[in-house]
């Protein structure tokens, strides 16, 4: 006989063994102790002084580009003018900003109100959190 099947054997033998009716509560009860002494709070993986800062940085990156978009000559005049500040040329630059502003100008009213409207909700969201904390 092999050592397998002698421990098989010796498993077979052995009685069965059923916890106590009330394990299941006298757990939770524990589990419930140690939750009321430490409880776990909620903390987002982002916190909210992240999330302001990436705003403001969308918003800084979005005012900087529209300001040089805005700073050269747009139509025909931009084909014949070399886009250079201090010397340096800035074609390959504002291509990218000009097809931005361009597609962001073509936007339709419905995208733009449905996104203005998701913000809206965020922010009440946001307010409504704020008092119910108090």
């Amino acid at each position: 006989m092999s050592q397998k099947d002698l421990m098989k054997d010796w498993f077979k033998e052995l009685p069965s063994e059923q916890p106590s009716p009330d394990f299941k509560v006298k757990v939770m009860q524990r589990v419930m102790s140690e939750w009321t002494l430490n409880p776990i709070k909620y903390q987002p993986i982002i916190s909210r002084k992240g999330w302001w800062s990436m705003v403001l940085i969308a918003i800084l990156m979005t005012s900087i580009l529209f300001m040089l978009h805005s700073s050269f000559p747009t139509g025909t005049e931009s084909a014949s003018q070399a886009k250079t500040v201090y010397g340096l040329d800035l074609s390959q630059l504002i291509l990218p900003v000009s097809h931005f502003f361009e597609k962001l100008n073509n936007i339709s009213p419905a995208v733009a109100i449905g996104a203005l409207a998701i913000i809206a909700l965020w922010f009440f969201d946001q307010l409504f959190v704020k008092t119910v904390k108090r």
